[in-house]
Formats: structure tokens, C-alpha cells, sequence
């Protein structure tokens, strides 16, 4: 599995985006799908609360599939959280936008080394403790990351 949390390997990916590309599916521009990742590490480590959009048998139903199997989010997919539209773009360019994701990043590491057992709420799945939001985070990134040809 891919490891979005090796700098080395996720500088050299994200340095082949460019704020003007098209993606392959979706509406996402570049600077979106940064923004978009950024936020999902923040719910991963409460900085956002969210509710469950599933039941809790549904939840662990994807959560085994998802996380402990062999399923990867597909093209089209659509997040409960967001609507048809993408939403309004929160910092003022593409370069702010890379920084606040690779702080985030930063800041994910950090915070469950100094909190282990933390566990925060994921919109389908439920609670998720640290190793779960890893897996969850490498098949997200690598999804968008897919959606620019970046893989």
C-alpha cells in the first residue's frame, strides 16, 4: 500500500499537480481536492466534528471492506459531507492550500504519537482509531491522486 505519510514520496507526488489541471473525473479543480484532503485530516483528529451519515451496522460493514479489505473508493464517488458542487475555496491559492495540507499532515503524526488511542468520527464508518485513519488516509489521497493522473 501506498504511505501518503513518507515526505519524500508525497513531495514528489503532489510536485506533479499544478493548480490549473484537469481532473479525469469530478469537479474538483487541484486546489479543492488539496483543501478537501486537508479538512479530512482535520475531522481525523477531531479538529472538525462530523456525524454519521450511516447506521452503525452499515458503517462496519464498509469498515471491513474499506479499511481491513481489499476495496478502494472508486472514480464518481461522492462524499455525504459534500454536495453536487464544490464548495467555496477557504485560502487564497493553490501554494497556501499545498502548505495547510502538508502542515496537516504534520500535525496528524503528531497529535496520535501524543495521543495513541484518540479515535474520531468518520461520516460512513464510524469511530476510527489511529491505524484505521492511516489506512483510510492512503486509499483517500491515492483515489485523488488517481483523479489527476498523479498515479
Amino acid at each position: 500500500m501506498l504511505n501518503i505519510f513518507d515526505e519524500p514520496w508525497l513531495e514528489a507526488v503532489l510536485s506533479g499537480l499544478k493548480p490549473h489541471a484537469k481532473p479525469l473525473w469530478g469537479k474538483m479543480s487541484p486546489q479543492h481536492i488539496l483543501e478537501h484532503l486537508t479538512k479530512t485530516l482535520k475531522v481525523s483528529v477531531g479538529k472538525i466534528q462530523i456525524k454519521m451519515y450511516l447506521t452503525p451496522e452499515e458503517g462496519t460493514v464498509l469498515k471491513q471492506k474499506l479499511i481491513y479489505g481489499e476495496m478502494q473508493l472508486s472514480a464518481g464517488i461522492k462524499s455525504p459531507i459534500l454536495g453536487d458542487e464544490p464548495p467555496a475555496l477557504e485560502y487564497s491559492d493553490f501554494s497556501e492550500a499545498l502548505n495547510e495540507l502538508k502542515k496537516e499532515i504534520i500535525f496528524f503524526k503528531n497529535y496520535y504519537l501524543d495521543n495513541p488511542q484518540a479515535m474520531h468520527m468518520h461520516p460512513r464508518m464510524g469511530e476510527l482509531k489511529h491505524a484505521e485513519w492511516e489506512v483510510f488516509h492512503n486509499k483517500h489521497f491515492t483515489h485523488h491522486f488517481k483523479q489527476y493522473g498523479l498515479l
